[in-house]
């Protein structure tokens, strides 16, 4: 699968296009996984609720979920490196609405919540995202962070490799191969 049909794939497993940010960013190199990468744009507790709501959004099952393939990286990388100023501003503006959110709706901070609370919490921002009749210029938080997600996991390492078989230097050319069982 060449990088191309790679972005098809993730476009649809995130709910329709991607935007012209994330493909030139991936276009580019951008991809998520690199854990000792030190914050740029995302503070210590945003760092954490991205953590928490791109595990929630691809949870650990059978396969290693958004946490252990750093996207969290990702996430600040492109609001760093890749949103327009407003596009990003507008992306922590809604991140750091999820407190006060957590507060009114559970009486306690997002991360202190419970995992049902949380995912509560992030079906409101989905609904939200959903039923937006101002558009504006740039996606919904939801949508953002959904795309975010998915692009991330699936050009990390772990979803590139582990999940989706990739590898980078196959060796010979053998075009017809039994897939095994249970390999995806």
């Amino acid at each position: 699968m060449n990088r191309r049909e790679a972005l098809k794939r993730m476009a649809v497993l995130a709910g329709g296009t991607l935007s012209a940010t994330t493909i030139t960013a991936v276009m580019n190199g951008c991809r998520a996984g690199e854990a000792d990468r030190a914050l740029r744009t995302l503070s210590a507790h945003q760092n954490k609720l991205i953590i928490v709501l791109t595990e929630l959004i691809m949870p650990e099952t059978d396969t290693p979920g958004a946490k252990t393939a750093n996207v969290n990286q990702f996430v600040d990388k492109m609001l760093t490196d890749w949103n327009y100023e407003e596009e990003r501003e507008q992306f922590l503006s809604e991140l750091n609405a999820i407190d006060p959110l957590s507060r009114k709706k559970f009486g306690s901070l997002f991360l202190d919540l419970d995992r049902g609370q949380q995912k509560e919490i992030l079906q409101q921002k989905e609904k939200e995202a959903r039923q937006s009749k101002d558009k504006g210029a740039y996606k919904p938080f939801f949508d953002m962070l959904k795309e975010y997600t998915v692009v991330g996991y699936f050009t990390s390492e772990v979803g590139a490799g582990e999940v989706m078989g990739w590898t980078a230097v196959p060796g010979k050319y053998e075009g017809n191969l039994d897939q095994p069982p249970g390999k995806r």
